[in-house]
Formats: C-alpha cells, sequence, structure tokens
C-alpha cells in the first residue's frame, strides 16, 4: 500500500543532495517540463545531480525550458526516483519499467492510481505544487526556475483562461511574473508558435477530421502512414486536439495517434467544452487526468478497429450530457 505524504514529507524527500532521476509523461507538455526543470532546480540548490527523462522528445519550441538538455533515459545508479505530473505507470510509456523504482509522485489529477509514495494537490498545474515547495524553502534560484514554473502554470491553464485557475493560480503568476521574466514571450511560444512540421500537422488535421453527434464532437485520427506520407513526426501532432476543440458547436475534441514505435499502440487524448467528464471515459481505458482534459492508451489491431473501439463511448457521454 503506498503512502499519502504531506507536504513537509513531500519537502524531507527532495531536500537530501542524492542522486536523483525525474520523470516527465509522455507527449510531454509545458507542464510536465516545467515542473521538471522547476524542481531540478531546487535539488540542485541542495547539492543534488539531476537527470531528467522522458520517453518521447519534446518538441523543440520548448528548448527554452529544458534549456537544450538531452531528456533521453540513461540508465544509471540513481538514489532516487521523482515523477511530475504523471498520475499513472502507462504515462511513463517506455519508461514505465521504472515506475517500480520512483520514490516520489509530485501530481495534480485527480485520477493518479498512487503507483508510489505520493504528494497530491489537486490545483490548476503541477508547476503550482513546485512554486509552493519554492515558497516555502525560502531559497535564490536563478530566473531560469520561473521562467519553468510561469511555462508549467500558463501551459495547463490555457493562459489562465479555463476554468481550472483559481485565485491561488492568479496570485502565485503575478509573483512569478514580478521576477523579471517574459512572460508575454513565453506564451507565445507555447500557444501561437508553430514549427513546420506542426503547421502540416494542423492541415492535415483540419482535412481528415470528422463531426459526430451533430457537430458536437470532433475527431481526429492520425496513423503512422498519414504522417508519413505528410512529413510529420509524433512531436508534431502532440496539440491536435486543440486545434479541434476550437471549432464553434464542438463540446468534446478527441484525438487517436498511432504509435510510431508500437503500431498496435494508439494514445487517445480528449478535450471538454462543457461539464462532460472525459477523464471518466478514459478512465475506462487505464487512463485518465482531468475532468474536461484527459488521455489514456488503447491497444488495437488497427487504425479502424482502434477508432471503433475509442469512439463509442465519446460519443455515449456527448449525447447523454444533450440529452439532459
Amino acid at each position: 500500500m503506498t503512502n499519502r505524504l504531506n507536504f513537509e514529507e513531500a519537502l524531507e524527500i527532495i531536500k537530501p543532495a542524492k542522486r536523483t532521476l525525474v520523470l516527465c509523461h509522455k507527449n510531454p507538455d509545458p507542464d510536465t517540463l516545467g515542473s521538471a526543470f522547476g524542481l531540478k532546480h531546487i535539488l540542485e540548490y541542495f547539492g543534488s545531480s539531476v537527470s531528467v527523462a522522458c520517453c518521447d522528445k519534446p518538441s523543440p519550441k520548448f528548448a527554452f525550458i529544458t534549456n537544450g538538455e538531452s531528456m533521453e533515459y540513461v540508465e544509471g545508479s540513481y538514489e532516487r526516483i521523482i515523477a511530475v505530473d504523471v498520475a499513472s505507470p502507462m504515462q511513463l510509456g517506455e519508461l514505465s519499467y521504472l515506475s517500480d523504482r520512483v520514490d516520489l509522485i509530485i501530481d495534480h489529477h485527480g485520477m493518479n492510481t498512487r503507483f508510489a509514495p505520493y504528494y497530491e494537490d489537486l490545483g490548476a498545474s503541477c508547476a503550482e505544487i513546485i512554486f509552493s515547495f519554492y515558497k516555502e524553502l525560502n531559497i535564490s534560484l536563478p530566473k531560469h526556475f520561473f521562467v519553468c514554473i510561469y511555462a508549467g502554470m500558463s501551459g495547463d491553464t490555457g493562459g489562465f483562461r479555463y476554468s481550472n485557475v483559481t485565485t491561488r493560480s492568479m496570485k502565485y503568476g503575478a509573483e512569478v511574473i514580478s521576477q523579471g521574466i517574459d512572460h508575454a514571450e513565453i506564451n507565445r511560444i507555447i500557444f501561437e508558435s508553430k514549427t513546420l512540421g506542426e503547421i502540416k500537422a494542423q492541415r492535415l488535421t483540419l482535412d481528415k477530421m470528422e463531426l459526430l453527434c451533430d457537430g458536437s464532437l470532433a475527431v481526429i485520427m492520425i496513423t503512422n502512414e498519414m504522417k508519413k506520407e505528410n512529413g510529420i513526426g509524433d512531436e508534431d501532432i502532440s496539440d491536435i486536439v486543440n486545434c479541434i476543440r476550437s471549432i464553434e458547436g464542438v463540446l468534446v475534441a478527441v484525438s487517436i495517434k498511432q504509435s510510431s514505435k508500437d503500431p498496435q499502440k494508439f494514445a487517445i487524448s480528449s478535450r471538454a467544452n462543457c461539464d462532460i467528464d472525459v477523464s471518466q471515459v478514459c478512465s475506462a481505458f487505464g487512463g485518465g487526468g482531468h475532468m474536461r482534459a484527459s488521455g489514456a492508451t488503447v491497444v488495437s489491431s488497427d487504425p479502424v478497429s482502434a477508432f471503433s473501439t475509442c469512439i463509442p463511448p465519446f460519443e455515449k457521454a456527448v449525447n447523454e450530457f444533450k440529452a439532459r
């Protein structure tokens, strides 16, 4: 049985100087990256040597968070492993075999499976937790720490626009901005800057998407064949679900992406523009996340089979919501 840690207990785990591995979730977004590299600054302050790893390569545009560091996992004699913004071993992807060695989970997802000793705070972002550690420790850290924290907070709140924003989110955001970071440029990179590959992926998404439930459910499936034909990589399609989410009238958007490494695995990303709990749908596939933003991975023999497995539960959820 795993242990739920309180705030002070979590701090006592991260303060000792140790060789540490920090793990991010697959398809890394600004929150898992910002939380990991923000935590890295705290750990290094206390004398730890730190490596950050992820099974997937982050988008090149997030180099301002990673400082261009390689996040490829390197086997080593780590004395401590910490997972940030990771709700389940499945979210570690190819690194899921390390889940048994995790010493601490720091997360903000209500659907966390608590596969190791954990500290959770169901705030708007994991970066808020890391910032609360910083505030309690009352230490001096470089400006890059605040860049990481702001990126994480802004990324998971849609630039402080989503319903998960709280007064604490706004207060922390103001405190971070007061450190002299260029918050406007961070938001531009996260929400407006697109690589050529991402533009190609968006064009493909708009061309191939389907509208179901009388236009209330938007769905896009990206297969390996489609990626090859259009010259795009996995890092280019990480955010396509938000592309179709913005269509007027859409209540739920779902993307299904075939894995380049294992063609029988399909990653589901879902977003809701209303009070439809997509995390409940994804939990049926062993995934989870937030009420309005969740994901999972399904195993299927081919794209057609994956589509027929994944989409009916979302159709059911949308139709039930509309029938209220």
